[in-house]
């Protein structure tokens, strides 16, 4: 028989394993354990079950611990078995808690300790604060302890009840419902939406009163109205705006630059619930001080054809907060064909009338915006008003008013300088009375017809960019008279600058010698003050140049409007077609065009009644000396004629003085 070692060595060492666990220090520390672990777990059920501060966590674990059966056997031995056990979940994961309202549990309160002087409250807590001033006078103190010196008292109206809340119940029966809308007639109102979509608005009536007529009418309901539409708009219109307001600048270390001269639409003002047929735009102005403001003139015909004293027209003030509704909204019988924003008085706003009516409105005045009109039996215009220029008031002018006066320009040819006075109507007082030219003037040889009017028919006034005195008046017949102020019924000069009618004329804003002129031969002159001769002819389209301007950011670019686009030249790149030429809507002809006050934007009218506001984009970036690149520009062009090369350069400098790059 062998012998196994490995086998022997294994039955010992059980047999010490088993005696080493049957002692009785091993089996007494068992059970200690056993009752210090069923003790924890009553704790932990105790507490999920029964503690007020518990989660839904604590709750689910109580309810798990609450099925664990345990088994605990006793012998004489004093051994303790626990069965293995293991809980069994629930069939369903969810249990049911109800939250009941508890008594109101005060934390912390401090009661008022003021009463009513004149009650018996109030006469007891004055006795007390006196005794105690008495015992705190005779008490010696330390200097430099916290003592107050007075008592303090509160007044009654500041002193406010407790509120008492409590829910009560109400009843309204048919009946009641039924007396108090018995009253109140409903009305339905058919409301048009830019001519396809109508609106139903139903309002009531109190005793015969339109309610919301009468609301409508209240100052501060405008009010709350426009800051709410400009609220509104924002919401569409905000990138625009922030493009208008220049917050979008071009980035002037940009690598890939591209001078396009594009020109992007940002929004369109155009009139709410009125038919655009046979409106149109006539003029536009930017209001001097606040570049956010724009004043629009349109003119109404049912019949599609020229205007007539028989249309009627309306004037409307635009905000770019707004681009939507008009803030402003002034209605005419006749056509209205021309306004001006004063620059002295940005407030007030001149009208011309097709009648030959001048109007000033104070457009900060809601309820009464009219400051003044001529008076009808005292005039002499009944032709239309074709232009208007505010004028400075000088020293040799007795000042009947505080409010400069302005230039009124008829189709007749007559000139009236018109004042304000403290009375309902204007003072006006005639200027001079354009007459045609009989023989031929200088600039132009051409041939006269005899055909011709005797009172040349007025276009356009123009005031000199230096001499404050000096005016240019242009006519249909393609002159261009000079004018001044001190000098009434005598005309200083007149040339003849185009073959047809001159529609607009334009001071460089870096030259008061250098102007631009465009009229209905189709051609832009450039001319400078003393040369008979123009220095540069643009001529593109075969249309009419309704109206052209110098740019204000750049001394080489000019912007020219014609009946199809709005067009962008560049006389450092090319005189012979613009840069570009843009049309935003291929179904409107355009009528006449303004820049904004930073020269970034314009405002473009048309025949349907719109206004588009535009933005310059990928335009070159100014020069840092804008006169010397204008000069050296005028020079590059004209170097081919010698002659007219030797009349620049003899004037010398033509800018303005003392300072190259003034504003005018």
């Amino acid at each position: 028989m062998s012998f196994d070692p490995e086998k022997y060595l294994r039955e010992k060492m059980d047999k010490l394993i088993m005696k080493i666990n049957n002692h009785e220090l091993i089996e007494s520390s068992k059970s200690s354990m056993f009752e210090e672990n069923l003790a924890s777990t009553d704790e932990q059920r105790t507490k999920c079950l029964g503690s007020i501060n518990l989660t839904l966590d604590d709750i689910v674990n109580g309810v798990k611990l609450s099925k664990i059966s345990l088994g605990v056997e006793s012998g004489t031995s004093k051994k303790m078995q626990t069965s293995k056990y293991s809980p069994i979940d629930p069939a369903n994961p969810f249990i049911k808690i109800i939250l009941r309202k508890t008594a109101q549990i005060l934390l912390y309160e401090q009661r008022s300790m003021t009463v009513l002087r004149d009650t018996e409250e109030g006469r007891k807590a004055e006795e007390e604060n006196a005794c105690y001033m008495n015992l705190s006078n005779r008490r010696n103190r330390f200097d430099k302890e916290t003592q107050a010196n007075v008592t303090f008292y509160k007044t009654r109206s500041i002193n406010t009840d407790f509120i008492f809340k409590s829910h009560v119940a109400s009843y309204v029966s048919n009946f009641e419902m039924f007396d108090t809308y018995k009253d109140l007639e409903r009305t339905t109102l058919s409301v048009d939406v830019n001519g396809n979509k109508k609106i139903q608005v139903i309002t009531y009536k109190v005793k015969g009163v339109d309610k919301f007529l009468e609301i409508n009418r209240l100052p501060n309901f405008k009010l709350a109205l426009m800051l709410t539409l400009r609220i509104l708009a924002s919401n569409t219109y905000e990138k625009q705006q922030r493009r208008f307001r220049n917050m979008i600048m071009p980035n002037t270390l940009a690598l890939d630059i591209y001078n396009r001269y594009r020109i992007d639409h940002l929004w369109t003002f155009t009139l709410p619930l009125i038919s655009t047929i046979g409106k149109f735009v006539t003029d536009i102005c930017w209001c001097p001080s606040n570049g956010d403001f724009l004043a629009a003139s349109y003119a109404f015909n049912a019949s599609g054809e020229d205007l007539s004293a028989t249309s009627n027209g309306c004037v409307c003030i635009w905000n770019i907060k707004n681009p939507v509704n008009p803030e402003r909204y002034y209605n005419f019988k006749v056509s209205v064909v021309t306004l001006e924003f004063s620059p002295f008085a940005t407030k007030l706003l001149s009208i011309g009338l097709y009648d030959g009516s001048v109007y000033v409105y104070d457009i900060s005045n809601i309820e009464n915006p009219q400051v003044a009109v001529s008076e009808r039996k005292n005039s002499t215009n009944f032709e239309p008003i074709t232009s208007i220029k505010w004028i400075h008031n000088g020293s040799s002018y007795t000042k009947l008013a505080r409010i400069e006066p302005f230039l009124a320009l008829c189709r007749n040819g007559s000139i009236t300088r018109y004042s304000i006075i403290d009375g309902p109507y204007l003072l006006g007082c005639p200027l001079m009375k354009l007459s045609c030219v009989e023989s031929n003037p200088r600039d132009l040889n051409l041939e006269r017809i005899s055909n011709e009017l005797r009172n040349a028919q007025g276009s356009y006034i123009c005031l000199d960019a230096w001499e404050k005195d000096i005016y240019y008046v242009l006519t249909n017949g393609g002159c261009q008279h000079k004018c001044s102020i001190n000098c009434m019924q005598q005309e200083l000069e007149v040339s003849r600058l185009h073959e047809a009618g001159i529609n607009a004329m334009d001071f460089s804003p870096w030259s008061p010698k250098l102007y631009l002129t465009c009229g209905n031969d189709w051609c832009i002159h450039i001319w400078m003050s003393g040369i008979c001769k123009p220095l540069i002819t643009l001529k593109y389209h075969m249309s009419p140049v309704l109206m052209a301007a110098w740019s204000k950011t750049h001394s080489s670019i000019m912007i020219s409007l014609n009946r199809t686009s709005i067009d962008v030249w560049d006389l450092k790149r090319s005189v012979l077609k613009p840069y570009s030429s843009t049309r935003i809507d291929p179904n409107a002809e355009y009528t006449t065009f303004r820049l904004s006050n930073c020269g970034r934007s314009v405002a473009v009218g048309n025949s349907n009644g719109q206004v588009e506001i535009l933005a310059f984009e990928d335009m070159p970036f100014p020069p840092h000396f804008q006169y010397e690149h204008l000069e050296k520009t005028i020079l590059e062009i004209i170097c081919n004629d010698k002659h007219l090369l030797d009349c620049v350069k003899s004037l010398g400098y033509f800018g303005y003085p003392g300072n190259d790059a003034c504003m005018k």
